[in-house]
């Protein structure tokens, strides 16, 4: 059988599930559930004793788990009411004749609560084979019957439903002349291939196919072959395979696989060296989709794809090891996904073979985080962390029987409670780092409720990613003196916390313990600090003189971060809002009036975007690795570069930003990554984005405020020598994708995706705030921060909104500068003609490649010397422009600066 291997013989069924390891979270729920999942002489005793007194509930629930797990249905069955025992019966029949089930375990979730007066107990049951389990939820009202317990009336929630194990290679392999898989723009081909079937009996869900392969990958959308074209100089994708696991439902298998001449194989034919290949193979590939871990199984569980939906894992000559996704009613539904580089090849909906539009199903959100209440314990020498989390949500359906939150996998979860402290289910998806919890009850629409989890574990804090990474960063040379970083970021990044997997915003209250000398800062306001002096427990000693920080948000935050470290308060400056500064202890040279710069950053920020979203802000000076820094709500952090040994003087001088980047303007501007942090509180913070296509209103909000900020400090020529800049890079870069590809352009080129999205993205701001005015522009801005704060806007809602207060149609400009890669190819001709008084400038402006909206400047000297400027607003493939001027006019000046960027041909007729 499978599963048993030579020489031993299988337990009885359900034998196995009388020891508690079987279904306990951690040693702890462990201990709690020894008395339930009791040996069979402690069970005897019970029963014994039981005949001479009346009945307790434990004993109730004992007799029916042995009965359950053994088979013995009629006296499992004589423990329900009379009224009940025809559908039991029924049950069991499917649970072991139709289900084929072999073994079977309870756990009692409401123990810990359990109201003897209104005795409803919720039993969380596994059912298991060695191909398969199922996984419900009981509840049972009993009724005492002269001293026996009955139940009166049961409901059964299967919230997992029936998941597989599932193994490769198994029994069935065969050889067959062709295998072709195909769907939508992607087919793979084989010929005189092996293929493997899983060991699930009468369901097609997993195959392996072993032989010569050909992929073509040819996608409908322009976009998307412009991308193949970039990343492999073919808008068509082909290349050989060796291999390709699948996964798909049954309806995928019957339509889109076809396998011919195939021949059944005996395993010593295929041979062992093409088995464990095979089941190598599987090995790297089956745990990625459809796949989770419980702690009710030993096994990981895979469960069915549904409808179309499919994973196609494959290994090419030239492409390497890649997945084609496809997951109906999506927004997007395809993906190609290059696994070995960790990035996005396409993602796409592929075109409808009739015509008409698609049919796109909005899944608003199941529920609504409310609240967090976080205490933790961190310790820096070890990065181990203990924590309780509490979150309130509130039901946004009828019947909503379970959450998924990202979460770390690699802490260790302890216990889930629900508001009346009943123990939850839940499995975890660790590829793609997923929590899922499983209510006892469905929560009814409108519905507040809350869960709590324990959890702890080793967590060393990731790399940040600076918003201005690719500069300046420090790599340790072999002759330095090591140098210690002191400070530790846990942000959205570490997943240190369950948080929402879509944009969310919520309250918080986060208590955080550390020890001596570290501090805390943390989102929103220092509500307590303290130090722990008196103990209560053995186990807490040495938490004595460990600093306690309580911070709560008043406002509404999309993530919680929190930075430990030896800091120091250097500046206070009182409100509104109160500013803050501090330094780490590792920093060498604390800059002086760092808040008064920070004040006027906000009073300029003010009065374009309105009232700054929080309650305070401080500002927290630290040495890193990488220059930069990072801004979560109500607080941000500048980095210092170490100073490092000249290789010439022997000198050891501080490393600064590096100019070369495309958006660190810091060698010049020392201001500018104060000024762009600061900005995120508006845009990033106080407004997200909806989707990585959105991720413009964080990032290109943010960096166009740094430079009007620069601009309104150092002059107009400050800004036209920004733009300058970003206009090289853009023009350099803007062929890898447009505005709207988003945080896809950092998977493969990611100086692409700064010069896109965040310098791209200010030129167009800038173009877009020169055709409206200041009034209309910053009214924009202030409208629409107010109507989208505190939630996740998209780019039409940004459109919208500037249509709204400007009353202009903004579509042509939105079309080709946010969702194009192309930039204008224009030429400008222009004639001088003398009039009777003065001269007659014309211009005509010629676009050849798609017809851009955008205002473009003139500039030139008069007969006085005098700077002349003028506008004209482009938005014709062909267009010509006259100007009376009252004398002669110097060298004509077209598009200064490069403020548009593209190619404009200049002439004089």
């Amino acid at each position: 059988m499978a599963g048993t291997e030579k020489g031993q013989m299988r337990p009885p069924p359900g034998a196995s599930f009388l020891e508690s390891e079987g279904f306990c979270y951690n040693d702890q729920v462990k201990k709690r559930s020894f008395f339930f999942c009791l040996i069979p002489s402690l069970f005897i005793i019970l029963l014994s004793a039981s005949a001479f007194a009346d009945q307790s509930i434990p004993e109730f629930l004992l007799q029916l788990q042995h009965d359950f797990s053994f088979r013995r249905f009629e006296p499992y069955l004589e423990a329900y009411a009379p009224e009940l025992r025809e559908q039991q019966r029924a049950e069991l029949t499917r649970y072991f004749d139709e289900l084929r089930m072999e073994s079977v375990a309870l756990n009692w979730a409401n123990k810990g609560n359990f109201n003897q007066e209104r005795p409803v107990v919720f039993l969380q049951v596994i059912c298991q084979n060695p191909y398969a389990a199922l996984i419900e939820t009981w509840q049972l009202k009993l009724e005492n019957n002269g001293g026996r317990w009955q139940v009166k009336e049961k409901s059964a929630r299967g919230n997992l439903n029936q998941l597989y194990k599932i193994q490769l290679p198994a029994g069935r392999i065969e050889r067959a002349e062709s295998v072709e898989i195909t769907h939508a723009d992607f087919s793979l081909t084989f010929r005189n291939a092996l293929v493997f079937y899983d060991n699930i009996p009468n369901l097609e869900t997993a195959l392996l196919v072993v032989g010569d392969g050909r992929l073509v990958f040819s996608p409908a959308d322009p976009g998307e072959r412009h991308q193949l074209a970039l990343l492999y100089k073919n808008k068509i994708l082909e290349d050989r395979i060796d291999h390709s696991f699948l996964r798909f439902s049954d309806a995928f298998f019957k339509q889109n696989i076809k396998i011919a001449g195939n021949v059944g194989v005996p395993a010593s034919v295929a041979g062992e060296k093409a088995r464990s290949r095979a089941e190598a193979i599987f090995a790297k590939y089956h745990s990625r989709y459809f796949t989770i871990q419980s702690p009710l199984s030993q096994d990981p569980l895979s469960f069915l794809p549904q409808g179309q939906e499919a994973v196609i894992q494959f290994r090419g000559r030239k492409t390497g090891e890649m997945a084609y996704v496809y997951s109906p009613f999506a927004e997007e539904e395809v993906t190609l996904f290059d696994t070995a580089r960790e990035r996005f090849i396409s993602l796409y909906s592929p075109r409808q073979e009739q015509g008409g539009g698609r049919l796109i199903i909005s899944f608003s959100p199941r529920y609504d985080v409310r609240d967090y209440d976080i205490e933790l314990d961190f310790q820096p020498e070890d990065y181990y962390l203990s924590a309780r989390a509490r979150l309130g949500f509130l039901s946004q359906v009828d019947g909503l029987d379970a959450v998924k939150f990202k979460f770390h996998p690699g802490l260790e979860i302890l216990r889930i409670y629900d508001g009346e402290r009943r123990e939850l289910l839940f499995t975890q998806d660790p590829t793609a780092r997923i929590l899922y919890i499983y209510f006892l009850e469905p929560i009814a629409r409108n519905v507040r409720t809350t869960i709590e989890v324990f959890y702890r574990g080793r967590l060393e804090p990731p790399a940040q990613l600076t918003d201005t990474l690719v500069g300046q960063r420090y790599v340790e040379a072999p002759d330095d003196i090591p140098i210690r970083f002191e400070t530790f970021l846990f942000s959205q990044s570490a997943q240190w916390y369950p948080y929402p997997l879509t944009e969310d915003f919520f309250t918080a209250r986060l208590k955080v313990i550390v020890p001596p000398p570290y501090s805390v800062i943390s989102n929103g306001v220092l509500v307590e600090k303290s130090v722990l002096n008196g103990v209560q427990r053995v186990t807490e000693i040495d938490k004595v003189g460990s600093s306690c920080s309580v911070y709560e948000t008043k406002h509404p935050v999309k993530y919680l971060s929190f930075l430990v470290g030896k800091l120091s308060l250097t500046q206070e400056k009182p409100g509104p809002p109160p500013l803050a500064s501090y330094a780490s202890s590792d920093v060498r040279s604390v800059r002086k009036n760092l808040l008064v710069e920070a004040g006027r950053i906000l009073e300029f920020y003010e009065s374009r975007f309105g009232s700054f979203p929080f309650e305070n802000l401080r500002v927290v000076q630290r040495l890193w690795r990488t220059a930069g820094g990072h801004s979560p709500a109500s607080f941000i952090i500048l980095n210092d570069l170490p100073r490092v040994t000249n290789a010439g003087s022997g000198v050891r001088e501080r490393l600064v930003g590096n100019p070369n980047s495309p958006v660190d303007l810091s060698s010049q501007w020392r201001e500018y990554f104060l000024a762009h942090e600061i900005a995120h509180q508006w845009w990033g913070q106080g407004v997200t984005w909806a989707r990585y296509k959105d991720q413009w209103l964080s990032e290109g909000l943010s960096q166009y405020s740094s430079a009007l900020y620069l601009q309104s400090k150092y002059g107009d020529e400050a800004l036209a020598e920004i733009l300058k800049k970003f206009s090289r890079w853009t023009e350099k870069k803007s062929v890898w994708g447009p505005i709207t590809m988003g945080s896809r352009l950092s998977f493969t080129d990611y100086e692409a995706y700064q010069a896109v999205v965040y310098d791209k993205t200010t030129l167009v701001l800038n173009m877009l705030h020169d055709l409206l005015g200041d009034e209309v522009f910053f009214s924009g801005l202030r409208e629409f921060f107010g109507a989208y704060k505190f939630t996740a806007a998209s780019t039409g809602q940004f459109r919208r909104m500037l249509e709204k207060v400007s009353g202009r149609d903004l579509n042509d400009f939105f079309r080709l500068w946010f969702d194009s890669h192309l930039l204008p190819d224009a030429q400008v001709r222009y004639s001088i003609e003398k009039q009777r008084a003065g001269v007659l400038l014309k211009i005509r402006v010629s676009q050849f490649n798609e017809n851009f909206v955008f205002p473009l400047w003139i500039s030139w000297e008069d007969e006085h010397g005098a700077h002349r400027r003028e506008k004209l607003i482009v938005d014709q493939k062909s267009q010509e422009f006259e100007f009376s001027l009252p004398g002669p006019i110097g060298k004509l000046d077209v598009n200064p600066g490069q403020a548009v960027p593209g190619k404009f041909l200049v002439g004089k007729d």
